[in-house]
């Protein structure tokens, strides 16, 4: 008899034991990402220290890479186990990436190009959405926004062109100052770069 409830207990303590760990690594994996109101989901650590840039169109290596600033088309490709960068060869793989740029690779053309990120990747990574490239879908994405702001400020860009900065939204009937500022940080204005 002592020796099953001996064997008992251990297979208990063991499981136990099991559990425990189980309920660990959930915690923390449950932790991870879990975010306050006001902190980015990037990763501190990549936090205003380089660039965050989607990689698309490649099957087995897509995905949202964080790379150095000054990072290349190159560097990305390296950075994401692209076999054979060389076949690229009509692409200016030396062009530099930006955070919210998507690169897109067509292996089968031997081709790569970019363009941005969409809205709601660049809202799930916590970056800015820009006001001047967004549609009604996209800025209904914004917490607070919905459909209805979201059609007033189309509106008010359509009548009056692309905004300048974020303070233009001020303008809009029903959009009070806490709300302003609750939205505000999900939203930029990407001005064309002088060549």
């Amino acid at each position: 008899m002592k020796g099953k409830t001996l064997a008992s207990r251990q297979l208990y303590g063991a499981i136990g034991i099991v559990i425990v760990v189980a309920l660990v690594y959930a915690a923390r994996d449950v932790i991870q990402y879990l975010r306050f109101p006001g902190e980015s989901a990037v990763s501190s650590q990549w936090a205003g220290s380089g660039v965050t840039v989607e990689l698309a169109g490649d099957q087995d290596h897509g995905g949202v890479y964080f790379l150095p600033h000054r990072a290349t088309i190159y560097d990305l490709l390296r950075e994401a186990g692209v076999g054979n960068v060389a076949r690229f060869r009509g692409a200016d793989l030396a062009g530099g990436v930006h955070s919210g740029d998507r690169v897109i690779c067509d292996t089968a053309r031997s081709r790569v190009t970019v363009g941005d990120m969409s809205a709601p990747v660049r809202l799930a990574l916590g970056m800015p959405i820009d006001l001047n490239k967004a549609t009604l879908e996209d800025l209904a994405l914004v917490p607070e926004i919905g459909r209805k702001t979201a059609a007033k400020i189309v509106r008010l860009r359509e009548e009056k062109g692309d905004f300048s900065e974020v303070d233009v939204l001020k303008r809009i009937k029903g959009l009070g100052k806490k709300k302003y500022d609750r939205i505000k940080a999900y939203l930029s204005v990407n001005r064309p770069s002088c060549s």
